[in-house]
């Protein structure tokens, strides 16, 4: 009996400490811009603090999605549209929901939101993505209590399901490799942060991207033989036969379980604004293997192209990019397909929104 009083006490000093550490703006202020859950935050501040003159466009998806808004600027005053974007490596469907909502809570500040899709036809992938643990470091500064319900549960395994919900509610267990890091150098820290506050935007926007290309490859499809030059490494070897021969994820709707959910929790979150939904099938590399997943007619995306204020750009209009002088890997477009692919954007996303109102 005399305990309770000292264990509840400590379990309510522990509980305010939490709340005032880690579910304000107080701890997100130093996480490590380098890794997943700071690389978020500083995309999200940047873009947040961009100035925002005329009509906006917002380009958002993952590592692949490339588009550059120095190269997509540079046409603004023929198309008058200025082009930002929040995309993040490894950012997945799911988390591109919170992240939206982060960065548009009224769901006004773009005429459109550029979204890059794997495929049209949501091709199952090995596993299920809905348990992928990782999404959770990459929004949970963004994640509020009243998510806990709705976000622990769209995860199928049980044990995600509980590891998402304790880290929403202590936020302090996903911080804890980073608050570690912190502890050990937080001098460094501290000026590093201060200096990607000052020059992050700067560091992106000036991106040009890597010019070595896949040009000295050879592929053999019936063979199933690849062909590196010299100097390639072996990791890029082993990457490319993994793409281009493994055998495919079996079909087990899965994958378009989970893209119907979330997309339709961001076309939700702009259903009764302005914004249109613009979805581009992404370059699927240097080198196609001819052996691609069905027509899905009833794919997440192109159900979505039925709504109001949905566009979908031609899964092939980014087939010409599709050569291995454009790619600097296994799924990444080099510096050239990046300025090809931002410049074909603005063109696409031009004729289908028109001139700006």
């Amino acid at each position: 009996m005399r305990a309770a009083p000292v264990l509840f006490a400590s379990f309510a000093v522990f509980a305010v400490i939490e709340g005032a550490v880690f579910h304000t703006g107080v701890y997100p202020w130093v996480l490590n811009p380098d890794a997943s859950t700071g690389y978020v935050e500083t995309r999200l501040r940047d873009e947040r603090e961009r100035p925002k003159d005329g009509p906006q466009v917002l380009g958002i998806g993952d590592s692949r999605m490339l588009l550059l808004p120095r190269v997509a600027n540079e046409s603004t005053a023929e198309t008058g549209y200025t082009f930002g974007s929040i995309a993040a490596p490894g950012a997945s469907t799911r988390s591109w929901y919170y992240m939206l909502r982060t960065a548009d809570p009224e769901a006004r500040l773009y005429r459109a939101v550029l979204m890059a899709v794997e495929s049209y036809d949501d091709t199952d992938k090995w596993g299920d993505e809905a348990d992928n643990d990782a999404d959770l470091s990459y929004v949970i500064p963004d994640l509020r209590l009243a998510d806990l319900w709705e976000y622990s549960r769209s995860f199928d395994d049980p044990w995600q399901q509980w590891k998402a919900f304790r880290g929403i509610l202590f936020k302090g267990l996903v911080y804890k490799r980073d608050f570690e890091d912190l502890l050990r150098d937080p001098v460094s820290r501290v000026r590093y942060v201060v200096s990607s506050r000052r020059d992050s935007f700067g560091w992106q926007y000036g991106y040009h991207g890597p010019t070595e290309d896949l040009s000295g490859f050879q592929v053999d499809f019936q063979t199933k033989t690849l062909i590196a030059p010299p100097n390639a490494k072996p990791a890029l070897v082993d990457a490319l036969k993994d793409r281009l021969f493994s055998p495919l994820p079996p079909a087990t709707g899965m994958q378009s379980r989970y893209m119907k959910y979330w997309l339709g929790k961001i076309y939700d979150h702009y259903r009764n604004s302005q914004t249109r939904l613009i979805f581009l099938r992404l370059p699927r590399g240097g080198f196609v293997r001819p052996d691609q997943p069905p027509y899905n007619p009833h794919g997440s995306v192109r159900d979505l192209a039925a709504h109001p204020n949905v566009a979908l750009i031609d899964e092939h209009f980014f087939d010409v990019l599709e050569r291995p002088e454009f790619f600097q890997d296994q799924l990444h477009l080099n510096g050239p397909g990046m300025d090809r692919f931002s410049a074909m954007i603005v063109q696409e996303a031009g004729r289908i929104l028109g001139p700006p109102r």
